[in-house]
């Protein structure tokens, strides 16, 4: 495969599941089920909570229109044709309600270091940063820095298309930034 992008999937295939949170499955990341409407896998998270979702019926009192819902207010409901607009608690399910408060699949009090081929490792602070101070030969640890970026959508897209063809993604993608 061209570029970078197997190696980050390698790097989940090959997670440990003691870095995955309780409720998730890395397979879920590796092998979607594509599905109508609504993705099954939330890859990206968003900023409100699960418990903030809003979903919408019409105000119609009428059996035929009462399971109905959207989460778009002021659809228009498909059986009496009125707008929904009444508002229908959100209730999670068990899991999501008993799950970390931590978002994503990976737990958050590990830290993780991505190569520059995306090669993605849980890192242990003094064995791992000996091991790749001796395998990139620094002898000057002044000259390192860390860098902290924030990605965004665009941010996101340069990624995804520099991880399928090149073998330096981070370098390529923020070399304007150092």
């Amino acid at each position: 495969m061209v570029g970078s992008i197997a190696n980050l999937y390698n790097s989940i295939e090959n997670l440990n599941e003691s870095f995955i949170q309780p409720n998730k499955a890395k397979e879920t990341l590796l092998k979607p089920i594509p599905s109508v409407g609504i993705s099954s896998v939330p890859l990206l998270l968003k900023e409100d909570s699960k418990t903030d979702r809003k979903f919408y019926r019409c105000s119609t009192q009428a059996k035929k229109c009462l399971y109905r819902v959207s989460d778009y207010p002021n659809a228009i409901c498909p059986q009496c044709k009125r707008t929904m607009t009444t508002v229908v608690p959100y209730v999670s399910p068990p899991g999501e309600q008993a799950s970390s408060t931590e978002g994503g699949f990976v737990k958050g009090v590990v830290t993780y270091m991505v190569m520059d081929n995306l090669v993605v490792k849980p890192m242990s602070a003094i064995s791992s940063t000996i091991t790749l101070l001796n395998k990139f030969n620094v002898v000057d640890v002044g000259t390192l820095r860390r860098e902290e970026v924030t990605l965004g959508m665009e941010e996101a897209l340069t990624l995804l298309k520099a991880s399928l063809r090149s073998k330096k993604v981070l370098t390529e993608v923020f070399r304007k930034c150092w």
